[in-house]
C-alpha cells in the first residue's frame, strides 16, 4: 500500500484559507515564517519586548489583510517584511515621542537601566570589531541600506526585496549595486567575512 503524497500548500493558498476562517492554515503560515520575521525584528528593535510586539502585530496584520494578498513571488515573506518595515517605523516614531516626553517631564537626559547599559556596551563592542564595515554602511542612503540588509541579512532576492519595499525590481537591483560598490570601495579589497547570525557578510 502506497503512502499518500502530501502536497505542501503555497503561501497564497494558506492565506486564502486563513481569510476564510481556517485556523490550521493560519497556524501553518505562522510556523513557516515566524523565524525569519523574528530575526528581522531582533536586528532592528531596541529590546525583547519590542521584538515580541513587532512579530505579533506583523502576523495579526497579515491575517487581517490575508484576503487582499496578491502573490508576486513564490513566498509571502517579502510581503511580511514589508508589513514589518511599516510597523517598525511606527514603533520607532512612538518610541521617539515617548522618550521626548520623558525628557521634557523630568527636565533631564534619559538614564540607561542596567540592561540598557549592557546593550549599549555590546553594541559598542560589536562596532569596534568591524569599524570599516560600519563606517561603510553609514555612508549609504536609507534606501540603499534597506535593500542591502534585506538581501545580505534577511536572505531575500533583489526581486523579493523590491516587493518588500514596494519598488520595482530594477530599482532594487540598482540600489543594491550602488550599495555594494560603496561598501566594497571603503573596506579591504580582499573578501570580507564576518559572522551575522551565523552567516557571512554577503556584500
Amino acid at each position: 500500500m502506497h503512502n499518500p503524497v502530501v502536497v505542501e500548500r503555497s503561501d497564497a493558498e494558506l492565506l486564502t484559507a486563513a481569510s476564510a476562517g481556517s485556523a490550521d492554515a493560519y497556524s501553518t503560515f505562522f510556523r513557516r515564517h515566524v523565524d525569519p520575521i523574528t530575526r528581522y525584528a531582533v536586528r532592528r528593535c531596541a529590546n525583547p519586548e519590542d521584538v515580541a510586539d513587532l512579530v505579533a502585530e506583523c502576523f495579526l496584520v497579515a491575517l487581517q489583510a490575508s484576503h487582499r494578498y496578491v502573490p508576486e513571488t513564490e513566498t509571502a515573506l517579502p510581503w511580511l517584511f514589508g508589513i514589518s518595515r511599516r510597523l517598525l517605523a511606527k514603533q520607532r516614531r512612538k518610541y521617539a515621542g515617548n522618550r521626548r516626553l520623558e525628557v521634557k517631564a523630568s527636565n533631564a537626559f534619559p538614564v540607561f537601566s542596567a540592561a540598557e547599559d549592557n546593550e549599549v556596551a555590546s553594541a559598542i563592542d560589536a562596532a569596534r570589531q568591524a569599524p570599516a564595515l560600519e563606517q561603510a554602511l553609514d555612508t549609504l542612503t536609507i534606501a540603499e541600506r534597506e535593500v542591502l540588509e534585506l538581501v545580505a541579512y534577511d536572505g531575500l532576492t533583489p526581486s523579493e526585496a523590491a516587493e518588500s519595499l514596494d519598488i520595482t525590481p530594477n530599482a532594487a537591483r540598482l540600489r543594491l549595486s550602488r550599495a555594494r560598490r560603496a561598501v566594497r570601495s571603503q573596506i579591504a579589497p580582499t573578501p570580507v567575512a564576518g559572522a551575522v547570525d551565523g552567516a557571512e557578510y554577503a556584500f
